[in-house]
């Protein structure tokens, strides 16, 4: 008789209504994890995002500090000094080269115009 209360235990376990349940959990770790797998992806794809920019800013820094280095000396101050304002040390020529692009003449400006009054003023006028 002892026997039968035991196999009248296990009989919960196999049936349908909780394997269906322990099926239905199953599912429904396997989605969460599917889930899991793409959140790790991205967080992958974000991290070597991060690393990237950290390179950058730390060359960056690197170049800044070359800079202040520069600017402690005085030739580095000069060499800011005249190539941010242009200016020249007394004794020294400084050569500025302009585009002769505004010296254009009034003909190529202006439309030209045509018809009989165009014409006679252009007759009269030279």
């Amino acid at each position: 008789m002892i026997e039968f209360k035991k196999k009248d235990k296990y009989r919960f376990w196999y049936s349908p209504l909780f394997l269906g349940i322990l099926f239905c959990l199953l599912v429904l770790f396997s989605y969460n994890m599917v889930g899991l797998v793409g959140k790790e992806r991205e967080t992958s794809k974000q991290k070597e995002l991060a690393l990237n920019k950290l390179d950058a800013y730390k060359n960056r820094e690197q170049s800044l500090s070359e800079d202040i280095l520069k600017l402690k000396t005085e030739e580095g101050v000069e060499s800011a000094i005249r190539e941010k304002y242009q200016v020249t040390k007394n004794g020294e020529k400084m050569v500025q080269i302009v585009d002769d692009t505004s010296t254009s003449t009034n003909s190529e400006n202006t439309p030209k115009e045509h018809g009989l009054w165009a014409f006679l003023k252009k007759l009269f006028t030279k």
